[in-house]
């Protein structure tokens, strides 16, 4: 009887385990072609001659000045772990930002972008502005490529549910982080859909 229950609950286990991992992975969503990609997104340089970015960063290292908070990653001013200490610590970032007579939207686009520049150095993304977007909040979308799969982020919607206290952009880059390695290549994924429809 014994040997039975630890068959079965091993299992059992291995099912919750395998579920627990499929949680966070990246789903698939659609098939674009070129030229309907093309259409559709256009490249944003937020390190252009304008300094968006760099306005951004400031506006963030005046955060923690005037606060007199002592960041906790000290070698990168927009570190996801320092993003949120702008959001929990001090008196938020989104009334700070009002003091200089600057929106929500605006503090959740400084978040936004500060994060984005995180995410594309490290990682390799591209952020895009999206010309149909299905959501409101997703007019910013980060893509990472891996030979034709694209995987997409969308750093204002994520920045405005920091800003809400609903997200943390800790736990975004360790998925971000978990998942890179092991994300499909366009025929991993075209062989599943396929395999999938023919289980059907």
């Amino acid at each position: 009887m014994n040997f039975f229950k630890k068959l079965f609950s091993s299992k059992q286990e291995k099912q919750e385990t395998t579920k627990a991992k499929n949680h966070d992975a990246p789903k698939f969503d659609a098939i674009y072609t070129d030229e309907y990609f093309n259409k559709r997104y256009q490249e944003e340089n937020i390190y252009d001659e304008n300094g968006i970015l760099d306005g951004c960063l400031k506006m963030i290292e005046g955060y923690f000045i005037d606060n007199k908070i002592e960041k906790l990653n000290k070698e990168i001013s927009n570190h996801p772990e320092n993003l949120d200490q702008v959001v929990d610590e001090g008196f938020g970032f989104s009334l700070y930002c009002r003091a200089f007579e600057l929106s929500d939207k605006e503090a959740t686009l400084f978040l936004s972008h500060a994060f984005s520049d995180f995410i594309i150095k490290k990682y390799g993304f591209k952020l895009f502005s999206d010309n149909e977007p299905e959501f409101p909040l997703r007019f910013l979308t980060l893509k990472y490529d891996n030979n034709g799969a694209v995987v997409s982020i969308y750093p204002y919607e994520y920045a405005a549910k920091v800003l809400n206290y609903e997200a943390k952009f800790v736990d975004l880059h360790n998925r971000i982080e978990a998942n890179i390695g092991n994300l499909p290549s366009v025929k991993d994924v075209l062989d599943s859909f396929i395999n999938s429809a023919k289980e059907e």
